[in-house]
Parts: structure tokens; C-alpha cells; sequence
């Protein structure tokens, strides 16, 4: 690609580590503490999540590697399946995949940040950061990959601040940390576990943010694998880690059934003024998260953009895909400055599960049709990583239709629609 040197292995594992840790673990633990009653219980919850995720991280490198193109699941699922099921995926990540996580991670940024200045309203702290991370993405891909590798770290560095300062004072949670074999197996074969695990394997999606861009690396197949492995395995520590502060810092009562547990466990150290400042540093971790988004999801625009002709506005005219970019920062502050934007995602969420699903199946059908294809990287273990995602997948949509068929229901519904609507208008399309 002419302009910009690509940006290597440490850009792109940034952006991974950047795209897993937003407002999941910042806001899951206050349900989970509902019906699970041990740190094991909690922790191994928490190790399973990065397990899961790990496994489709190893399944999209192979991918990634025998059809390395930028464009994420639009690509793949075209390649593997049908152009249908790519344009399906490619609409899907433009609209629910980021422009709507964009917003719900701004929201969160407002959110914190209102706490340490309660002057600034949530919304349009937001949306200036919205605003301020488009600026800085429109400049061009080097660019991108240092504003991304630099808001990274600041975020690692508070997050392991915060770890630290939770573990050296003296903590006021009451939890059980010793294990209790017979109680917390019983406990994790409950139904309330299973409803858990879903929202962990939320607060893990952004595992495969690396694929999006994937043309844009120094040598490709071996940087993405590098990012995807590594990022995950960085972030399930991160929040194993984070979690076991929270549980350290604050009492059960105090955290459960509350959102901003971050807030809560540093009021419990600090006390309510400083706690304010601490959610301000909070505030400015949450900005690689919103970077990340806006780095990665425009890529799939513009991979479709090059491909589309009736969406050739978003094909990139240099390193960056300028009118994707501006779209999908319109669209979240769109959503921002709605009430109901959480609606769609939880229609959508199950198309974007599919989407993932069908491109970790394709590394089993790769191997049947192109057993001679060069295989720069492989699975290891195969079949096991991959069968094993696609249990969990499985589980997730199985359990999402029983527990609320509405809601999921209409997800498929409007899946099945993007991957209609592919043929009455690929004539123009192509």
C-alpha cells in the first residue's frame, strides 16, 4: 500500500489489547456477584472467557493467513461461503460491530469522567471523544498506530496502578478466596454460570481486531497471529488481575448489582473525593478503547468500498479510508444522543456472533477444499480450538433464544435480511 511504512506487531497487539478492554470488565463483575458467591468461582469464570477466546483468536490467524486481505469477516465469510454472507457480515460490523460499540464505550468515557467533573455532562464529553479520535485517525496510518500504541499503554499502566494501589492498601472485601471444591462446582454447573459466561465472552469480543486492517501490517500473517494470541492472553490476565482488585478492595454488598464497579471499589480505597480523580484517569483509559474502534471498524467499509461499486465512496484513496471514517463516527454520535441505540445491539449481537462463528468454521473448510494450500500458520491442537469455540457459540446463541426468543429472534431476523438483500442489488453491487 503506497504512503505510510506499515505499522509492525506491537501496533497491531495494541490495537487488540485496546478493542477487548472497555466497558465489560469495567461493568460485569456487580451481576456476576449476584448468584456467584467465591473468588474461584469468580476468577475461573474469568480464565474460561480468555479460554474461549483464545481458541477463535488461533482460528482467525490461520484464516487471516490463507486469505490475507483486509476487510475482517466481510472478507473471509465471501471468500469461504458466499459474497451473501460477506456483504451480511460487512454490514453487520459497520453498524452494530462498531459505530454502536463506539458509542456505548464514549458513553462510558462520559460517564467516568462526569464522576470527576460533575460539571461536564455525559454526552458531550462523548461525544468529543468521538470527535478527537476521528481528527487524529484521518491524519493517516502511522499516525493511527502511534496515537493507538500510545493510549494503550497510558491505559495498561492505570489499570496496573489501580491493580497495584488495590493489593498494597488494606482491602475491605469479604469474599471467600479459599477454594471450596464441592461449593464452587456446583456453582459453576448452575444455569447462572452459563448466563455469566455470556457476558464475559462479551467484555473478550475484540479479539480479532487485527484482521480488519490486515493489509496495513508489516508481514501479515505472522504480525496478526502475534497480535491475536498475544493481545488475548495479555487481557485475560488484565482481567483476572482487575477483578481480584475489585474483589480485594470493596465489600460484596457494595459491588453487587452496581455498573461502574471501578468507581465503587475506588471509593472503598480512597474515599469519594479522590475516587473522583481516580475515575478520571479511568475516563482517559477508556479513550484507547474508543481509538481502537475507530482504527479498526473503518477498514471494513472500505474493504467492501473496494469492492462495491454502489458503496465506492468508501473506498479508501490513500492509507485511509477517510469516508467510512466519517460515517462511522456520525452514526455513534447519532447513537449517542439516542435513547434506544442499546436496543440494537442486542438485535444485532446475534448476527455478529454468526458472522465470527462461520470464519472460525472455515478453518475445517479450508483444510477439505484446499488440502495443498501453503499454511504459513496453523492451528494447533486442531480440531480442538476451533470445535471448542463453536460449542460456546452455539451455547450462546441456544441460550440467548430460550432466555429472551424476542430480542434474538429479531437478530436473526435482520441477519438473514443484510444477506437477502445482496440479490436484488448485487447487479449493482458489482
Amino acid at each position: 500500500m503506497p504512503g505510510e511504512p506499515r505499522a509492525g506487531s506491537f501496533a497491531a497487539t495494541a490495537l487488540v489489547v485496546a478493542s477487548m478492554v472497555g466497558t465489560g470488565v469495567f461493568t460485569s463483575l456487580g451481576f456476576q456477584l449476584a448468584d456467584l458467591d467465591s473468588a474461584p468461582q469468580i476468577l475461573f469464570l474469568w480464565a474460561l472467557g480468555g479460554f474461549i477466546a483464545l481458541c477463535g483468536a488461533l482460528c482467525y490467524a490461520e484464516v487471516a493467513a490463507a486469505l490475507p486481505r483486509s476487510g475482517g469477516e466481510y472478507h473471509f465469510l465471501g471468500k469461504l461461503y458466499h459474497p451473501s454472507l460477506g456483504f451480511m457480515a460487512g454490514m453487520l460490523s459497520a453498524t452494530a460491530g462498531f459505530a454502536a460499540p463506539t458509542a456505548i464505550t464514549a458513553l462510558a468515557f462520559g460517564k467516568y469522567l462526569h464522576e470527576s467533573i460533575p460539571l461536564l455532562p455525559t454526552e458531550i464529553a462523548a461525544a468529543a471523544v468521538v470527535l478527537a479520535g476521528s481528527a487524529a485517525h484521518a491524519i493517516g496510518t502511522r499516525t493511527s498506530a502511534r496515537i493507538q500504541v500510545g493510549a494503550t499503554l497510558l491505559k495498561l499502566l492505570l489499570i496496573a496502578l489501580f491493580i497495584g494501589a488495590a493489593w498494597w492498601m488494606p482491602g475491605k472485601g469479604d469474599i471467600r478466596w479459599t477454594p471450596d471444591f464441592p461449593a464452587d462446582s456446583k456453582a459453576v454447573l448452575q444455569p447462572a454460570f452459563a448466563v455469566a459466561l455470556l457476558f464475559v465472552s462479551y467484555s473478550y469480543t475484540g479479539w480479532n481486531a487485527a484482521v480488519y486492517g490486515l493489509e496495513e501490517w508489516q508481514r501479515p500473517e505472522l504480525t496478526v497471529r502475534r497480535a491475536l494470541v498475544i493481545g488475548t492472553l495479555v487481557v485475560a490476565a488484565l482481567y483476572i488481575a482487575l477483578n481480584a482488585s475489585f474483589l480485594h478492595a470493596a465489600p460484596v454488598a457494595e459491588l453487587r448489582g452496581h455498573v461502574e464497579v471501578g468507581h465503587v471499589a475506588a471509593v472503598s480505597m480512597f474515599g469519594t473525593e479522590a475516587a473522583r480523580a481516580v475515575s478520571g484517569l479511568f475516563a482517559l483509559g477508556l479513550f484507547a478503547s474508543v481509538s481502537a474502534l475507530l482504527w479498526a471498524g473503518p477498514r471494513v467499509l472500505g474493504a467492501m468500498g473496494k469492492d462495491l461499486p454502489a458503496l465506492g465512496i468508501f473506498a479508501p484513496r490513500r492509507e485511509v479510508p477517510h469516508s467510512a471514517l466519517i460515517f462511522q463516527a456520525g452514526l455513534a454520535l447519532v447513537l449517542i444522543f439516542t435513547s434506544n441505540f442499546r436496543d440494537l445491539i442486542t438485535m444485532t449481537q446475534i448476527g455478529l456472533t454468526l458472522s465470527t462463528s462461520l470464519v472460525v468454521g472455515g478453518c475445517f473448510l479450508l483444510r477439505l477444499r484446499h488440502p495443498a494450500l501453503p499454511r504459513p500458520v496453523k492451528v494447533p491442537l486442531y480440531p480442538l480450538p476451533p470445535l471448542i469455540f463453536l460449542a460456546m457459540s452455539g451455547f450462546v446463541i441456544g441460550r440467548s433464544a430460550i432466555a429472551d426468543p424476542g430480542p434474538t429472534l429479531t437478530g436473526l431476523a435482520i441477519t438473514a435480511g443484510f444477506a437477502a438483500l445482496w440479490f436484488p442489488l448485487q447487479r449493482h453491487l458489482r
